[in-house]
């Protein structure tokens, strides 16, 4: 049984280690873009930050900001550039990224300016060897998941408690009782299964029937209720398999809009599928509802 340990890190208010943004109070951000970059040259040491600056695309047309210090690529461990991993929350109000003085990943609520450390320094093994990011539906939770150490970091923003989740390196979704992640962090290393499991703040740890990582699509509803993957639901609570998804089969799941309902695309064309009910309902294409943060949460991730 993997133990959900409390873990002593150090966590607060961050606001010395970067320069305030001029942004509009409340108006979310639609989507994160990386700045350009300049050819590095040579080699240099695994995690050097070689490039920085974060623009953010803010929502009713109030233009793009810029966070300076974010940094977005580094020198990765095979020798190259490596790109790093940002997130948006949900609702477009905070925004997580690797703050380059400190070398921590750092949320920020925009609105507020109030910003949090989710990590402790990290070392540019660290950094090399991939990082996860995930937050919780409300932007409250947020997760920081390091390959190369084989674990996560779960933090609450409002208090900045965190924990350490041992063995677990993808996140498919968080709440404030029980996260759903995937277990190969080391492809096998010590006889640990690639298999996608329910992590409780007991410390609990239950597999998701024999789900396994490259199968997730969008992952864990909001309420932490049913988890999505490979065209089939699943039952968060017993780990069981509910059976299919009733999304037709030419579509694919795009997000979930609230707990029971999920937005799917079928080609060019978008629709509404109630996973209790069953029902369908066609939806404006130029405008389809939960395609914004379906965009803001992928905006700034990595492939597998």
């Amino acid at each position: 049984m993997i133990v959900l340990v409390l873990a002593t890190i150090l966590v607060g208010d961050v606001r010395g280690w970067w320069v305030k943004p001029s942004l509009p109070t409340a108006v979310p951000v639609l989507s994160g873009e990386r700045q350009e970059c300049r050819d590095s040259e040579g080699a240099q040491p695994v995690g050097t930050v070689l490039c920085t600056g974060l623009k953010l695309r803010l929502g009713s047309d109030s233009g793009v900001v810029t966070i300076a210090q974010a940094a977005t690529e580094i020198f990765g461990i095979d020798g190259d550039k490596d790109r790093v991993e940002f997130a948006i929350s949900r609702d477009g109000h905070r925004v997580v990224y690797l703050d380059a003085p400190s070398y921590r990943f750092v949320a920020m609520d925009l609105p507020t300016r109030k910003t949090r450390a989710l990590t402790p320094p990290l070392s540019g093994e660290e950094l090399g060897k991939w990082v996860n990011l995930a937050s919780s539906a409300d932007g409250r939770w947020f997760t920081v998941s390091l390959m190369g150490n084989a674990k996560t970091i779960l933090t609450d923003f409002d208090t900045g408690q965190a924990r350490e989740i041992p063995n677990v390196c993808v996140v498919h979704g968080v709440t404030a009782k029980l996260l759903v992640g995937n277990q190969w962090c080391r492809h096998g290393e010590g006889g640990i299964p690639n298999r996608v499991v329910v992590v409780r703040e007991n410390g609990s740890v239950k597999p998701l029937d024999d789900l396994q990582n490259e199968h997730v699509d969008i992952g864990l509803s909001p309420d932490g209720v049913t988890f999505s993957a490979g065209g089939n639901l699943y039952d968060v609570e017993t780990g069981q398999r509910l059976g299919p998804s009733p999304l037709p089969q030419s579509s694919r799941a795009v997000a979930w809009l609230d707990d029971s309902r999920v937005l799917a695309k079928d080609g060019e064309s978008y629709h509404v599928v109630n996973i209790v009910t069953g029902a369908q309902d066609e939806v404006d294409n130029e405008r389809p509802p939960g395609l914004e943060f379906a965009e803001r949460l992928s905006s700034g991730r990595l492939p597998w």
